[in-house]
């Protein structure tokens, strides 16, 4: 990887691959939806929720199976992406979730929640950038 392209340490941060494994049903092939409507409706709830408890649900969301999650259904970004497949399996963590959670809400705060959302969208959607 080239200078010029290498990714900012932000997309890295934001990228929920390295706190959990995603579930199977995560990467099910579907016909996107607006992306617009999604973020400013997680903005909101980013701000009612405040937003450690809404990147919980997000991981939550991500990891667990559909029969045992029990939360807010509008946090599922799979509503308006396909997640790249490059993200699917099994692994080890690198980090903890209480660490990713910490470091996205200190990014939250510094970017906006709009902002946030979509580099998250964007990192699920391009399964990137990834530690190499």
């Amino acid at each position: 990887m080239s200078i010029d392209s290498a990714p900012d340490d932000k997309d890295i941060i934001t990228n929920p691959f390295y706190a959990v494994s995603f579930a199977s049903h995560i990467f099910r092939k579907h016909i996107e939806g607006p992306k617009e409507d999604w973020v400013l409706l997680n903005a909101h709830l980013i701000k009612e929720l405040s937003a450690k408890v809404w990147l919980s649900e997000l991981l939550d969301v991500l990891s667990q199976s559909r029969a045992t999650y029990d939360g807010h259904d509008a946090i599922n970004p799979t509503i308006v992406i396909n997640v790249s497949d490059r993200l699917q399996g099994k692994h080890e963590p690198l980090v903890t979730r209480e660490q990713w959670i910490q470091a996205n809400t200190s990014l939250i705060d510094e970017l906006g929640a709009e902002a946030w959302l979509w580099r998250m969208l964007e990192t699920l959607e391009t399964g990137g950038p990834v530690a190499e």
